[in-house]
């Protein structure tokens, strides 16, 4: 979501953000029409950064999960950081399974 304020007619400033029940598949949509390979998350309510999502981490989940929030991305990169994970190749992203249980997409 581009967010612009104004004063006066001139342009304050304009922020290109996502939030945590954005799919990835709007997010990425998001990221190409800018021209960003990484944008921050903010909360819907308060408007406060809470992380950030790059363009590769998205496109790891978008063929078989488009639909996907950016919240359960967020929550996998919390998860894997607890972990001690490091490396972008090694971020696991939560999987719904269709049988109401939870796979991971490495």
């Amino acid at each position: 979501m581009a967010t612009c304020r104004t004063r006066n007619s001139a342009l304050i400033s304009c922020a290109v953000t996502l939030f945590p029940s954005d799919t990835v598949l709007a997010s990425l949509q998001v990221m190409q029409r800018y021209g960003l390979a990484v944008l921050p998350v903010v909360d819907e309510a308060r408007g406060e950064l809470i992380a950030e999502v790059t363009e590769a981490e998205l496109c790891r989940v978008a063929a078989r999960l488009p639909l996907l929030r950016v919240a359960e991305i967020l929550t996998a990169k919390a998860l894997a950081a607890e972990e001690g994970m490091t490396g972008a190749g090694e971020l696991p992203v939560p999987l719904m399974a269709a049988e109401g249980g939870q796979a991971w997409l490495h």
